[in-house]
């Protein structure tokens, strides 16, 4: 059964949730898509969807329950969004698995390690196989990978984190050099910095409210990457003109220190 009747363009934002995935998945809706939201939890879903089709409309968004650790659910839940709403024509993968406390190699566990790199990595890699053939069809898409920091450097206590987003960089630049040719646009995005969500903003704001830091809770969008300004940054790459193409683009709050780069 058809819930896009209206045949919108279709982006998929794979790993959404309250914060980046959401701010995107609303971005590319008020430009006209359907949205169609994969993560784990199911009440965050559900939330979303409606938000989003309170705000939109009805049949702007649909969400699918996926583990993102397991192929096999990767591809049913593709396979459901191409019966349900059509072809994929942007890719979002947003998903991030890390740890706010940081911890050794030697105390970070083989089942951690796996599953988080699973999540940053391996979920990418199944999320692309899905959507490149009917945009290879097409003859255009985008996929737009989420990095962090750690993509570009390894910092002491992120062994289970940086390893996968070290790997989701590469497969971004796999995907360029074999599919941009053929009409798809891959790139990867370097989140330098905190980012104004329910977890690091959280985290951020209350630090900031214990040490008295009024400036900064007033002035928090020079210090922390606010979700609805990253969601112009995914827009602005999906609509480039294809003479011009960014593969990376690195991005950071206005007073953030340039970690990527040290």
């Amino acid at each position: 059964m058809s819930y896009n009747t209206q045949k919108k363009q279709v982006i998929a934002v794979v790993g959404a949730g309250p914060g980046i995935g959401e701010a995107v998945a609303r971005r590319f809706v008020k430009e006209g898509f359907a949205v169609a939201l994969l993560a784990r939890t199911e009440d965050k879903l559900r939330t979303m969807q409606q938000g989003i089709e309170s705000d939109f409309g009805n049949g702007t968004a649909r969400y699918y329950i996926t583990d993102l650790r397991v192929e096999k659910d990767v591809i049913s839940s593709f396979a459901s969004i191409r019966s349900e709403l059509g072809p994929v024509n942007v890719l979002v993968y947003n998903a991030g698995a890390r740890r706010v406390n940081g911890r050794s190699i030697l105390n970070t566990t083989t089942e951690e390690f796996e599953n988080f790199t699973k999540i940053n990595l391996h979920g990418a890699f199944w999320s692309s196989k899905c959507v490149l053939p009917d945009m290879l069809a097409a003859g255009k898409g985008t996929i737009i990978f989420t990095g962090a920091t750690g993509s570009l450097r390894g910092s002491p206590g992120l062994s289970s984190f940086s390893p996968g987003k070290f790997g989701l960089r590469s497969l971004a630049q796999i995907i360029t050099r074999e599919y941009q040719s053929k009409g798809i646009h891959g790139a990867h995005i370097v989140i330098d910095g905190p980012v104004d969500g329910k977890l690091i903003g959280g985290v951020t704001r209350r630090k900031w409210e214990r040490e008295g830091e009024k400036a900064k809770l007033e002035e928090a969008d020079s210090f922390i990457m606010q979700p609805h300004d990253l969601a112009q940054v995914y827009w602005y790459l999906h609509t480039q003109p294809r003479s011009a193409w960014t593969q990376e683009l690195d991005v950071r709050a206005q007073k953030e220190s340039m970690f990527s780069k040290l």
